[in-house]
């Protein structure tokens, strides 16, 4: 007979304990080498939102965890081959064949700006213009599919800051607010001219298939909503600056 003596038990049979994780091996975590986001620290482990983020997921979880910074670009490849588990960063709807889509962590800014003496107001006003844009990130609409707008893929935002201070193209899009922090912490916010909002790209956990049941994909998913609805997911992302 099951015996009612242990209440904790008990809750867990009635299912309201999550599953146990139940494996030694390090949960890993990626995503890209950008501050405030990510970047080494002093010691040369990443430091950032990422890094406080995924260690108080895996604490909550049970799970050890390895963090790794990598290019936009080779990320995906990391997903699908299984050497890597998991991603927090841009919704990638190219990735929904071998990733399980996540929860959504945050709705990050995301548009263009260009350098002093050039006019951005609206949509149209990209047209005509170079940018640089992160290899392998689909910003959407007009911008990804207008060929009057030119681009040029970059592996970081500091390349295309670079550049745009050289006047080697007219402006950087992607992440509004990290290219700014980018920019002010280089010394560059000087070229920087007109800015225009273009929509939000949905933050969020995405895990290869090939590494991870959907059964493991629900705890996660579970100890991310619990920290967004606790105010632990606002607090950590004003600490780092993001709005």
């Amino acid at each position: 007979m099951l015996s009612f003596r242990r209440p904790a038990a008990l809750l867990c049979l009635l299912s309201l304990c999550p599953p146990a994780w139940a494996d030694p091996a390090p949960l890993r975590l990626v995503s890209i080498e950008t501050a405030p986001w990510a970047s080494p620290g002093t010691n040369g482990e990443p430091v950032g939102f990422f890094p406080e983020l995924a260690h108080e997921l895996g604490r909550r979880a049970g799970v050890p965890i390895r963090l790794s910074l990598q290019p936009f670009a080779r990320i995906g490849q990391e997903l699908e081959s299984g050497s890597q588990d998991c991603a927090i960063l841009a919704t990638m709807k190219e990735w929904r064949g071998f990733v399980h889509a996540g929860e959504v962590i945050h709705l990050h800014e995301y548009g263009a700006i260009v350098r002093p003496g050039l006019r951005l107001r609206e949509p149209a006003d990209l047209r005509g213009k170079t940018f640089s844009v992160l290899r392998g990130l689909a910003l959407g609409g007009t911008f990804d599919s207008d060929p009057m707008i030119g681009r040029e893929y970059d592996t970081d935002y500091q390349i295309g800051l670079r550049k745009l201070a050289h006047h080697r193209v007219d402006g950087v899009a992607g992440a509004l607010q990290t290219i700014e922090f980018l920019a002010d912490r280089a010394g560059l916010s000087g070229h920087l001219g007109d800015r225009l909002r273009l929509g939000a790209l949905p933050l969020s956990l995405q895990c290869g298939k090939k590494n991870l049941t959907p059964e493991r994909m629900r705890v996660l998913n579970d100890h991310l909503r619990a920290m967004i609805s606790d105010g632990s997911m606002r607090r950590l992302l004003a600490k780092h600056g993001y709005r």
